[in-house]
């Protein structure tokens, strides 16, 4: 910026959490004045909030959480300015861990992939890609196991990560069962053409798989909640020498008999893996194929090309310019009502 050159700013909006369980709508200026070598200033397109992150955040269960808090998780946003550090070019649309907001400043570079940004292909709509984060969530899951053609796979949960989990193995030539107690969300799997689908509550999951499967079990089974006693589920209906996958964060306390779980992990001879997305590096490097930055391109691509269909699991789209109205309901809507909002994007340009 020349001596005589005014920053430029912008007026932003960003959603906040002012306190535990309460949401509204910040404002801001948001400026390129002493922009940082690593820093850059986006524009927000469409922004996807996370039903499990974001609410834990919410509700204070996520360690170390404080408020207030500006929350956010996949933003697909434009380049409008940048430091010197930023290889990006003013103008290219990337995706980023950016907060929900109209503006921002972000800073870019980190060897993590919350403080990164990540091209997005030309032409790509801005509101499926922001989803793309959560099919990298996803895709962790079918490739952390070896999965054949027509193996089966019974995957727990079906709300966003866990639909998205079991598209995916559906493409790898899995043979797919979703299981959920919402009613909607069942109907859904079976019209994005899961093998099976079971709307049944966790009592009764384990015996339904079985007797689905012959009484052999699936040969992967895959906790998308993120609750203790759906792991436990899964390792009750997984087969012989099988997969279970933790997919989902676990945080809420539960008790139970842990060691009714170990000894059948042990006498199973299966094998029980994290499924974090943080296991891959980063950056494309040589002899590593499975990098943050590929994972992002696979996924763009399946979207873009439809292969993975996002915009049937998009329930809610939200405008920007009327956040003040629709922020509050939309995290109390998918806290309260998984039937009703699988998954919402805030469309910035609306």
């Amino acid at each position: 910026m020349s001596q005589n050159q005014k920053p430029a700013g912008h007026a932003s909006k960003h959603v906040l959490f002012p306190r535990q369980n309460e949401v509204a709508v910040g404002y801001e200026t948001v400026t390129d004045e002493n922009l940082g070598p690593d820093e850059a200033v986006i524009e927000g397109l469409a922004s996807v909030v996370s039903a499990g992150t974001e609410l834990a955040r919410l509700s204070g269960i996520e360690d170390g959480q404080a408020f207030p808090h500006r929350p956010g998780y996949g933003m697909v946003a434009k380049v409008l300015a940048k430091g010197r550090n930023v290889p990006e070019a003013v103008g290219d649309v990337v995706f980023c861990a950016g907060k929900h907001a109209r503006f921002q400043r972000f800073t870019c570079n980190q060897n993590h992939q919350w403080e990164r940004l990540f091209p997005v292909p030309a032409g790509m709509d801005p509101v499926e890609a922001a989803v793309g984060c959560m099919a990298q969530i996803a895709m962790t899951a079918p490739n952390l196991c070896a999965v054949n053609l027509n193996d089966t796979v019974a995957v727990f949960g079906l709300g966003m990560v866990g639909m998205l989990a079991a598209l995916l193995f559906k493409l790898n030539g899995a043979r797919v069962i979703g299981l959920d107690p919402a009613e909607k969300r069942c109907r859904l799997a079976e019209q994005m053409g899961l093998d099976a689908v079971l709307r049944e509550p966790p009592s009764g999951q384990v015996a339904a798989v079985m007797a689905l499967t012959g009484g052999g079990g699936a040969r992967v089974a895959v906790d998308a909640v993120g609750h203790s006693a759906v792991l436990a589920n899964a390792v009750a209906c997984v087969a012989m020498f099988g997969d279970v996958l933790s997919l989902g964060s676990p945080r809420a306390p539960c008790q139970m008999n842990a060691t009714e779980v170990f000894s059948q992990i042990h006498l199973k001879c299966c094998r029980l893996t994290g499924a974090h997305m943080w296991q891959m590096p980063v950056d494309r490097q040589r002899g590593v194929k499975r990098t943050v930055d590929w994972a992002f391109g696979v996924c763009f691509d399946l979207i873009r090309s439809k292969r993975l269909d996002v915009a049937p699991l998009i329930s809610h789209v939200l405008a920007g310019s009327t956040l003040e109205d629709t922020a509050a309901e939309t995290y109390a809507g998918l806290r309260d009502r998984p039937d009703e909002y699988t998954c919402a994007v805030i469309d910035w340009r609306k």
